[in-house]
């Protein structure tokens, strides 16, 4: 908490925290990787999120390059160039990368990114799960519908895609056949 005070009384004196007016939640790397609560830590600007260097430069990364931090109630995956992408909040953290990619949102539908937080592909769909055997199960016209501390994808229409986004498993209302026949799709 003392490196925090210091950083933001730092960026008050340089006159700083009024560019960086949003706070954010990341791991610094001077504090064993404990995720601390950071006010003037980024900006939002062209659509996107810009972070402070100075806490860019002290977050902590990973073998691959990446760390999350929450900023703007949203979850995303940070690059140390300051480079990210919002994912979805799974286990109230960001969407972890499974076969190498992780999901967000964007208006069009769901989205999925590699680790080089390149969008890899881009779906129509209101819903889409994690890729397991190079499938993944994704829903038409479904809805996310909050339950306590989660969430729950009611309604809609269930089918399954290849990671070039084809249907490989047709549409269709009952999404208890598709764990099925998707689950023999993966064995195959």
């Amino acid at each position: 908490m003392l490196i925090t005070a210091l950083l933001t009384t730092l960026a008050l004196a340089s006159g700083n925290a009024a560019a960086f007016e949003l706070s954010c939640i990341y791991s610094d790397k001077t504090d064993e990787g404990v995720f601390d609560i950071v006010d003037h830590c980024a900006r939002e600007e062209n659509g996107g999120i810009v972070f402070n260097p100075e806490i860019l430069r002290r977050m902590q990364f990973g073998d691959d390059g990446l760390t999350p931090a929450g900023v703007a109630d949203a979850w995303r995956w940070v690059r140390p160039d300051g480079r990210s992408v919002p994912v979805i909040t799974y286990d109230n953290g960001p969407d972890e990368f499974e076969e190498g990619l992780a999901r967000g949102r964007r208006p069009e539908g769901m989205a999925y990114y590699d680790k080089q937080l390149n969008l890899a592909l881009a779906t129509s769909y209101a819903w889409a799960e994690p890729f397991s055997g190079g499938l993944a199960a994704v829903c038409s016209h479904c809805v996310i519908v909050p339950e306590g501390e989660h969430s729950v994808v009611v309604g809609g229409d269930w089918g399954a895609i290849d990671r070039k986004g084809a249907l490989v498993l047709p549409l269709r209302p009952d999404a208890a056949s598709l764990r099925s026949e998707l689950e023999a799709a993966r064995k195959r």
